[in-house]
């Protein structure tokens, strides 16, 4: 399965063995409808993604794969709640294994994807990066909306809080109970 280097949409499914032993270097798109996870997980993916991987093996006979993933997504803002596209970005060096065990034995630096019979699902280990690359929380960098409408509503709140306290009644009932 000769591979040559694209900048056409990746196979979803690789015999990274072979891809080692031919030191393969693969470049090109993860198309969208490839991602459900990613589709679910975000308001939306805004484009397919882009991968480029390079397949060798280390000083210690190690299978490895190392590469980038590049593409943007939208999502909410956590502040105003309107959307917000979000570039996402993440470097890998993946050990590719066929067991927990052999996972295991790796060094640190590689993270183990397991291929568990003759081919890699590559869009769902590509798709993994991508979610683990998704900021925790989304904000706005500059000043929202909902931000203005926030401190307006805290001014606006303390006004109020000064013409009636609601716990106004508690520290009545509080105060009556101590004198007994």
């Amino acid at each position: 399965m000769s591979i040559p280097p694209s900048k056409s949409e990746l196979p979803r499914r690789i015999d990274a063995r072979k891809l080692v032993q031919r030191e393969q270097q693969l470049s090109g798109k993860v198309p969208v409808a490839g991602l459900e996870r990613l589709a679910a997980a975000v308001d939306s993916v805004e484009e397919d993604v882009r991968a480029d991987l390079e397949f060798a093996r280390d000083l210690q006979g190690h299978f490895t794969v190392t590469g980038q993933v590049h593409g943007a997504v939208t999502l909410l803002c956590q502040r105003c709640l309107q959307p917000m596209p979000v570039p996402v970005e993440g470097e890998f060096h993946w050990g590719v294994v066929w067991s927990e065990e052999q996972g295991k034995a790796l060094p640190k630096e590689l993270d183990p994807v397991i291929q568990d019979s003759d081919e890699l699902d590559l869009y769902e280990v590509l798709e993994d990066e991508i979610l683990l690359n998704l900021p925790m929380v989304a904000y706005h960098d500059e000043e929202c909306v909902a931000s203005e409408h926030f401190r307006a509503g805290d001014e606006s709140a303390g006004e109020d809080e000064q013409r009636e306290n609601p716990f106004k009644v508690l520290e009545q009932l509080k105060g009556s109970s101590g004198k007994s």
